[in-house]
């Protein structure tokens, strides 16, 4: 039954790891999902600005402004925290937003990146330039409408995005030259390109808001179904111990009924017995009347009495046994009980030199019992005790109140003690360790003690000797 009941917990415990490692699992790539769509709402911000820069690449002067309008526009975003682009020799530099999160002070690397702030996204593009005419003009050496030396940003013989430090009407540097222009000055002809990186920080405050949402469902969801397991296992728990409580039910009410036929075998078996005894000892009782003083059968019709009276207190024992117990249940003091069985045992405790000794932590204790019964099993404790204590020893029965408002009884003596091997045999009918014993005393205890619903028990005491108890008295 252990092994089943551990099997059963292991299943239960399996199931619900195996949940929390699916439920990890979907956590994981949810949280995957979100940050793919952080991703993709950035390429598709970088897209509409990279596209916006090349589409006003021939605005020349006025390039500046409606680049910067369109980053203004972006950092206004909730998502977008700063925006920037940048050349790649860093003359030209046009931001929004919290410029402290682009980190523009160091070496820009294209990619994308996760950072406390956010998700930084970087992206490396060219621009184009192309002189569609000869030095100074709109075609084979034409005019230019802004005069003689302007560059095309991407073509159309126009200026691309200048430099702070390059006036509006300068021929500017050659191309070799580290400046970022894109066209040879004076108009030559062929196309040149420069690099930018456009740079794009969104805020994670939403996507880590969703991340924390999807990873409280899925504890949620670990939670509830480990309540669903527990609330399983003790249901099954229920099951099996309302099965078990049956089948006890079962073999309880198969040996009351046995006993009940027992008690009323035994009860005719004692009064067939005892009718014969007590003729048996009534003559022998007036055959020794009728003796003279120093016959010589005296000795023996004295013997037969004395083994009439024998077998009569066995019967009277294994009627005790054997007759069903209903308690009657009333509320008393076991302080009373202690005296009153004090008073009986005085002959034999004087015998022996012994003192009982009592211990109630109030005499005003009550108790609710069957009073007879009680007295009956604490007779048979103590009497145990009083055999096998040793001469000018103590006998100590206590009445200890414990934490659930429940009463344990205790009989303690300084005898022998039980063996290891026979501990397991106490409360077991006509098992005895006494010559002169029936075996019948404390498996009348414990009979009494389960119709009561109590439990008994022996514990050896320390420095030697024994405790037999009585606990869950109300």
């Amino acid at each position: 039954m252990h092994w089943q009941r551990g099997v059963t917990l292991a299943a239960l415990l399996l199931a619900w790891a195996l949940l929390a490692v699916w439920q990890w699992q979907e956590y994981n790539v949810e949280s995957e999902a979100a940050r793919e769509s952080v991703c993709r709402q950035a390429d598709s911000v970088m897209n509409v600005l990279v596209g916006g820069v090349q589409s006003h690449r021939r605005l020349e002067r006025f390039l500046e402004q409606p680049i910067q309008g369109m980053l203004d526009a972006l950092g206004k975003s909730q998502d977008i925290l700063a925006v920037a682009v940048v050349s790649s020799d860093r003359q030209f530099s046009l931001t929004a937003g919290d410029t402290a999160l682009l980190n523009l002070s160091e070496p820009i690397q294209p990619g994308q990146y996760w950072n406390e702030a956010g998700y930084r996204y970087v992206v490396a593009f060219q621009v184009s330039s192309e002189r569609l005419g000869g030095p100074g003009g709109m075609g084979p050496g034409g005019p230019s409408e802004l005069g003689p030396g302007v560059m095309g940003f991407g073509g159309m013989g126009r200026r691309d995005m200048r430099p702070n430090n390059v006036e509006s009407g300068d021929a500017g540097p050659g191309p070799n030259d580290p400046n970022w222009r894109l066209g040879p000055p004076g108009g030559g002809p062929g196309p040149q390109a420069t690099r930018f990186f456009a740079v794009l920080v969104l805020s994670r405050t939403r996507l880590d808001q969703q991340i924390s949402q999807y990873l409280w469902l899925r504890i949620s969801v670990v939670v509830a179904g480990g309540l669903v397991i527990f609330s399983i296992a003790i249901a099954w728990r229920a099951a099996v111990r309302l099965a078990e409580a049956h089948g006890h039910a079962q073999l309880l009410e198969t040996e009351a009924r046995h006993l009940r036929d027992l008690s009323q075998a035994a009860a005719g078996l004692a009064h067939e017995t005892r009718s014969p005894l007590g003729l048996i000892r009534g003559w022998t009782q007036r055959w020794i009347q009728g003796m003279p003083d120093g016959h010589a059968q005296r000795g023996q019709a004295q013997a037969v009495i004395e083994e009439c009276d024998r077998v009569t207190a066995r019967i009277n024992q294994f009627l005790a046994f054997a007759r069903p117990c209903e308690p009657r249940i009333m509320e008393f003091r076991p302080a009373e009980i202690f005296g009153e069985l004090a008073m009986l045992l005085e002959p034999d405790l004087d015998a022996k030199r012994l003192a009982l000794v009592p211990a109630v932590p109030s005499p005003d204790t009550m108790i609710r019992a069957d009073r007879e019964m009680f007295r009956q099993a604490l007779f048979n404790l103590i009497q145990n005790a009083v055999e096998f204590s040793p001469e000018g020893a103590t006998v100590e029965v206590s009445a200890i109140a414990g934490q659930d408002g429940a009463t344990r009884i205790e009989v303690a003596d300084r005898g022998p003690g039980i063996s290891a091997d026979e501990v397991s045999l106490l409360f077991t009918p006509y098992h005895t360790t006494r010559s002169s014993g029936t075996g019948l005393g404390l498996a009348i205890v414990r009979r009494i003690a389960t119709a009561h619903g109590w439990q008994t028990g022996f514990t050896s005491r320390p420095g030697g000797g024994s405790i037999f108890w009585i606990d869950g008295i109300q």
